[in-house]
């Protein structure tokens, strides 16, 4: 289960239309625009994505494209797909639950939870909480015991995965830092979790689910094990080329992202996230947005810049003026997921797919519908970011392997100090840029405004070198 990728590395500035602080609601104009937006990219595919919007007047639904499970059956908003990742956020509002019912404490020790035989690693003697787990600061690793080569069946890296190989790995594991120390996304951490509360409980992880949440809110096409009735609306999931990819079961991984659901569930549970919909939930889905984590490593290379909840991010994106906006994605096994929500005006969004990794990124699209951006080229393959940069757009030049100016954008400070398109940068303060690749280099660019960065130009045609000094300046950016 991948957070999510950007696909667009170099920086492309893009004018941001700044809606009015009393526009919290969705207008017709975006509602057009997104429909369209979703037949120019899937009415002749076998692919399909399905958004759904809400706020204060209640939810809409938009869709295009196909299930593509031996039918001509159109995808709609109750169209299931598999949501991978996006399944944490149930895991820590479970875990929210159990704390207010008094049965577990955010800072008893994971290892309380699990069998005696279990040697939970530590580090410094200090021991790994739930709050780590729930928040990614636990020091697990990415992924844990998972079969990777290319004879896996179905390709499911997951195939096989028991709780008792899940407790083998963390008895022979070793942290690498200290618990609590620093933010660092991880599926065990979070498999781990949803493991320990489905122990306390006495239960299936599943079945806590079905119980806790979906039930309360009228969710009832959210599942791990689908029914008959829900597989036959379940579309056909594809890898990045578009070939279709077998049903995954992911085992022990089921609270890091075993669920499947629809755009019309999703969009009751995202309305109980910003209190449109009032639940018992509400306050405990709340207290999973509250800031833990500061300048947590961002989407893009050299950029950490994003504030993380449990579970919940702000993606460090551009917040325009009037919005709070947070988000999870997921995506995994011939899927893409993404919902989010904006806290300020209300607003919330749901983009689901089946493809993962393919031309378009659902949590790109989310995001640029809450930011009210536009659904550009642009902005829909790359994030939109505020940064702090100097105007350029950069490429890797395959002939010498330096730095490539793309673009330079109008007023500007690299427009002002002379840089110029098909320029080579040799070095960015001292730091050489032969064989990095764009993305690091940019991330080298960027700091804090007012700030000053180093370039050495060597000039098209010129084998020469001179040096210029350029002033950060803060841009919004889709990259």
């Amino acid at each position: 289960m991948r957070p999510f990728q950007v696909w667009a590395v170099a920086a492309i500035l893009i004018a941001t239309r700044t809606p009015a602080l009393s526009q919290t609601e969705f207008s017709e104009a975006e509602a057009h625009a997104i429909q369209a937006f979703l037949r120019e990219n899937f009415d002749n595919s076998n692919l399909g994505m399905v958004v759904g919007i809400v706020d204060e007047r209640g939810s809409r639904i938009f869709s295009s494209g196909r299930l593509d499970d031996g039918t001509d059956k159109r995808v709609d908003g109750d169209t299931v797909y598999w949501i991978g990742s996006v399944t944490k956020t149930f895991t820590v509002l479970l875990l929210q639950d159990m704390v207010e019912r008094g049965k577990m404490r955010l800072d008893d020790p994971v290892a309380k939870y699990l069998p005696k035989s279990v040697k939970m690693p530590s580090r410094s003697s200090k021991e790994i909480t739930l709050l780590h787990l729930a928040t990614h600061t636990s020091g697990l690793p990415f992924d844990a015991g998972l079969d990777e080569s290319p004879n896996a069946p179905g390709g499911n890296p997951f195939h096989g995965l028991t709780n008792e190989k899940l407790y083998s790995f963390l008895s022979s594991l070793t942290l690498g830092r200290d618990p609590g120390t620093a933010y660092s996304y991880s599926n065990v951490g979070m498999a781990l979790l949803g493991h320990a509360i489905e122990r306390t409980a006495g239960v299936s992880y599943e079945k806590l689910v079905l119980d806790r949440i979906c039930r309360p809110l009228g969710m009832k096409s959210t599942r791990i094990t689908l029914t008959p009735q829900l597989k036959s609306r379940l579309a056909t999931g594809h890898d990045q080329d578009g070939k279709r990819v077998p049903y995954w079961d992911i085992g022990a991984y089921a609270g890091a992202g075993a669920i499947r659901s629809t755009a019309n569930d999703l969009l009751k549970y995202v309305s109980a996230n910003l209190g449109l919909k009032q639940s018992r939930l509400t306050p405990l889905m709340q207290s999973t947005h509250d800031v833990r984590h500061t300048n947590s490593p961002g989407p893009i290379e050299g950029i950490a810049n994003r504030n993380t909840g449990m579970s919940w991010t702000d993606l460090g994106i551009y917040q325009p003026p009037g919005m709070q906006i947070i988000g999870h994605p997921g995506g995994a096994g011939g899927y893409s997921a993404f919902i989010g929500m904006d806290k300020k005006q209300r607003r919330g969004v749901v983009v689901l797919e089946n493809q993962f990794q393919g031309r378009l990124n659902p949590s790109v699209v989310g995001c640029a519908i809450l930011q009210r951006v536009g659904l550009t080229k642009d902005t829909t393959t790359a994030l939109v970011l505020e940064v702090a940069g100097i105007g350029a757009a950069l490429a890797t030049d395959e002939k010498t392997r330096l730095l490539r100016i793309t673009k330079v954008y109008k007023d500007t400070p690299a427009a002002k100090a002379g840089l110029t398109e098909g320029q080579l940068i040799s070095k960015i303060d001292d730091t050489p840029t032969a064989g990095k690749t764009a993305g690091e280099c940019a991330g080298l660019i960027r700091g804090p405004v007012g700030t000053k960065v180093r370039l050495e130009l060597i000039d098209s045609g010129d084998k020469g070198t001179r040096i210029v000094e350029i002033t950060r300046q803060k841009f919004v950016t889709a990259g």
